[in-house]
């Protein structure tokens, strides 16, 4: 019988994990979301089943979840590269998962990560900032 691995908690924990953005970590994340997708569509011909599956383009986008500190960084550093703020920006985010267990090391490299646009805003009784950051990039690369 092969080996089956089953689901343990202590796999992937938020604490096993670190990001790196544009060379130095992000402290002040609270979240991250990244996915990688390709156009896919059903070719059909003669008869009514389809006879294969064609693809088209990829594209990577996700979302990263910080604190207003984090954004404010990220502003400053724009600014001091040159730009207005962190929309005319762009970086690479290193997403590391340490080794653990039977699990080694990964990473994830998000090339050329852009963000789309920002908001800010406060809700009575908020305790802290929360900003999501929805961003694009140009390649996931997985080691």
């Amino acid at each position: 019988m092969g080996l089956i691995s089953f689901f343990d908690s202590k796999d992937c924990e938020w604490a096993d994990m670190t990001v790196v953005v544009a060379g130095a970590p992000l402290t002040k994340i609270r979240g991250i979301r990244y996915k990688a997708s390709k156009e896919k569509q059903l070719l059909h011909a003669a008869g009514d089943e389809p006879v294969s599956i064609q693809s088209g383009n990829r594209s990577y986008e996700g979302h990263i979840r910080v604190l207003k500190g984090a954004l404010d960084d990220l502003n400053r550093a724009a600014q001091a590269a040159g730009g207005d703020d962190i929309l005319d920006m762009q970086f690479d985010i290193v997403v590391a998962y340490k080794a653990r267990g039977a699990r080694m090391l990964q990473t994830d490299t998000l090339v050329g990560v852009e963000v789309k646009d920002f908001e800010v805003g406060w809700d009575q009784g908020a305790k802290n900032m929360d900003i999501t950051l929805p961003i694009v990039f140009l390649k996931l690369l997985a080691a």
